[in-house]
């Protein structure tokens, strides 16, 4: 055990240091960014840069990429966290402490000889004939720079403006920004286009030097006493480009950096093409602090551009948020319009579906009371006729045994006779009365089964049950409301039977056959005796407390009166009897 332990623990470390050692290989072969700012064309600043970017990939041995960017583009690249090092003028490497945690590792030293702290500035250029002796004289003239981001040029002297209590935004007469190359500046000026263009210090002497512009036609203006510096400038001198690193940046890479630029030399292919004697150590920028202080910005007033855009993403997606749930809301609110409305008709169908209904059932009601009084007044027809045909009968022997003198008492039987046949008469008219004709036309008996349905609706909720319907599409002369008559009874019989079901069922089935159609209705109620069974379609037989025993006769002398058929069945599986009752109906195919 103790011997399996080692060998574990020995694996593990071994697979921990090849882990390191991926690791390690993997961040010395990726690639380092170096992000350059650049106004100009970028294709111009990339080729100063490229040989001081090539050095430091002969020294280190390790793949550098160098990114000409615009203000915008390196503001975006640096929040992205795509750049590794930066190369900016100080202005902009102080800006990025805040919020990118930025840190500066090395100062630029100019080739010029000048001072690394004292190589910027801005330089107010005019014609000789210009007359501009303090800043107040400013205001009248027409201005026209680079850009307004460039720092050596339009911010330092915005920061002298404000220094002196104005705006170069509002105070010059008007002010334009015409972008690169810089050269372009002092021929606006020469050719009277503008009147002071603002530029950074050595612009004007380098191009009197190069022949760009005849030597004393343009001059400097609000000049400054410098020490050391051989350009005239109308503003404070500030550090030179810096070097910086990401806070994300791995300090041993950093140092290894800082290491090689601090060994170029001023004769070397890197410095000579990069415009620069040497890189030194991070010199003071107390100045650059000051000049933000004059232009308001980090960290003495709150930055609200940047603010402003560091929220916009987030303002954007809130505004569609809203803008999104604003249309949902408009959606929902229609849509609840529209439901409401249909809502509404649904209502008004329905209250128009319970009317029809209600004036269906009463109609069905009113035919169920008009054949039962007719089945009634035949029942009792029937029953009435037979006593008072034997009292008659009885009446005339009497009346054939009487001798001619009792002439009297003949008179009083004929009268009873008389009256016999008046009551036989007043049975028969209310017989007459209460039989109720048929009217035979086509009908679909699919249509008159599922309006039967629709009546017992309530019922079947009020059981909870749901019939099972196997219903085909039938069609047959018949008078449809007795039909729907015979139908209900069937029905409400079956529900009777099934009030004690635990679990009511109930199965109508519509078939069509060669020479008609077959109407079964299976129950699971408590079904028939034998007895009551055969006595079913007799008039006044009923297993019913407040029944009449007239149902079952009345659809008995329907269907007949339809030359159809009705029978009744107990229900029984593999010849054993199961509860319920099954209730068949045959119905002849008429042709109209």
């Amino acid at each position: 055990m103790k011997l399996y332990l080692q060998k574990f623990t020995v694996v593990v470390c071994v697979s921990i240091s090849l882990f390191q050692v991926n690791l390690s290989f993997a961040q010395q072969t990726a690639t380092s960014r170096v992000g350059v700012l650049a106004f100009a064309d970028p294709s111009s600043v990339a080729e100063r840069w490229q040989p001081t970017i090539t050095r430091l990939e002969q020294e280190l041995q390790r793949p550098f990429e160098l990114v000409a960017l615009t203000p915008d583009q390196l503001d975006s690249s640096v929040a992205q966290g795509k750049l590794d090092f930066l190369i900016t003028n100080a202005l902009t490497g102080v800006s990025y402490k805040k919020d990118f945690g930025t840190t500066s590792l090395l100062t630029l030293v100019p080739r010029d000889g000048h001072l690394p702290t004292q190589s910027v500035g801005s330089a107010l250029v005019t014609r000789v004939n210009q007359k501009v002796d303090d800043y107040g004289d400013l205001t009248s003239l027409d201005a026209v720079s680079t850009d307004k981001q460039a720092f050596g040029g339009f911010q330092i002297l915005a920061g002298e403006m404000a220094h002196n209590h104005l705006n170069p935004f509002k105070d010059f007469n008007s002010l334009k920004f015409v972008g690169f190359p810089q050269q372009k500046l002092l021929q606006l000026v020469a050719n009277g286009e503008a009147d002071v263009a603002i530029l950074p210090t050595c612009v004007l002497e380098n191009a009197i030097a190069n022949g760009y512009v005849a030597k004393h036609s343009l001059k400097v203006v609000l000049t400054k006493p410098t020490t050391g510096f051989n350009c005239l400038t109308s503003s404070e001198l500030y550090p030179y480009y810096s070097f910086s690193k990401l806070g994300k940046t791995d300090h041993r890479l950093a140092t290894e950096v800082v290491k090689v630029l601090f060994d170029i030399q001023s004769d070397e292919q890197a410095a000579v093409i990069g415009r620069y004697s040497a890189w030194s150590a991070t010199v003071n920028d107390s100045r650059v602090f000051t000049l933000l202080k004059q232009l308001q910005q980090w960290p003495f007033v709150t930055n609200w551009t940047t603010i402003f855009k560091n929220a916009m993403p987030w303002a954007t997606v809130l505004a569609v948020l809203l803008f999104l749930g604003y249309l949902h809301h408009l959606r929902v609110k229609r849509l609840v319009v529209l439901r409401t409305q249909d809502l509404q008709d649904e209502i008004g169908q329905h209250t128009q579906t319970q009317k029809a209904l209600l004036e269906q059932t009463k109609q069905f009601y009113k035919a169920q009371r008009v054949l039962l009084t007719g089945e009634m007044a035949s029942g009792i027809a029937h029953e009435l006729n037979q006593p008072l045909a034997g009292i008659r009968y009885l009446t005339q022997g009497c009346i054939y045994r009487l001798s001619n003198e009792q002439t009297e008492l003949k008179e009083a039987m004929l009268k009873a006779i008389q009256q016999v046949d008046r009551a036989q008469s007043t049975i028969k008219r209310f017989r007459n009365f209460c039989q109720q004709p048929s009217v035979m036309k086509q009908c679909q008996l699919d249509q008159v089964l599922e309006e039967t349905l629709s009546l017992m609706a309530p019922e079947f909720l009020r059981m909870q049950l749901t019939p099972e319907l196997k219903i085909e599409p039938a069609k047959l002369i018949a008078d449809a409301s007795l039909l729907q008559q015979v139908f209900v009874n069937i029905i409400r019989n079956a529900l009777d039977a099934m009030s004690d079901t635990a679990i009511p069922y109930l199965a109508i089935t519509l078939n069509n056959s060669a020479d008609g159609v077959i109407i079964s209705f299976k129950d699971h109620g408590s079904g028939l005796s034998e007895a009551a069974l055969e006595r079913l379609f007799f008039p006044f037989e009923t297993s019913k407390d407040n029944g009449l025993g007239l149902g079952m006769i009345i659809c008995k002398r329907i269907i007949e009166e339809h030359s159809g058929e009705i029978s009744a069945v107990n229900n029984a599986i593999a010849g054993i009897r199961s509860p319920g009752l099954t209730i068949t109906i045959f119905l002849p195919t008429k042709e109209a």
